[in-house]
């Protein structure tokens, strides 16, 4: 359990409750050096969901770069692997940068 790691995620704002408390339990099984790995059905449980509502919360978070998931497959019998939860404050996490940064493809309509 990461007290950091939780902390973060309830202090975030602007997000639905149910998002929230999706976004609290990757940090309760935080590892600052591994992510995690809970699965959809335990976090389902935990947070009184369905799998599927799960996925809407976990997709929403990772549109707005709280979360990132990599998903694994057993090279030997194609099987998947546990998706390993990355928080945002992790070090290693994807950066991309902001749409005011100037970087990135900007259309210019009207010309």
């Amino acid at each position: 359990m990461s007290h950091a790691a939780t902390n973060r995620a309830i202090q975030q704002r602007r997000l639905k409750p149910a998002t929230k408390i999706v976004l609290w339990h990757p940090g309760d099984r935080h590892n600052p050096d591994y992510g995690c790995f809970p699965t959809q059905a335990r976090m389902a449980e935990d947070a009184e969901m369905s799998i599927s509502a799960l996925n809407d919360h976990l997709a929403t978070l990772e549109d707005l770069g709280l979360i990132h998931r990599i998903r694994a497959h057993d090279p030997h019998n194609h099987r998947r692997l546990p998706t390993r939860y990355i928080l945002r404050f992790d070090q290693g996490f994807p950066q991309k940068p902001p749409p005011e940064s100037g970087y990135g493809f900007v259309e210019i309509r009207g010309k």
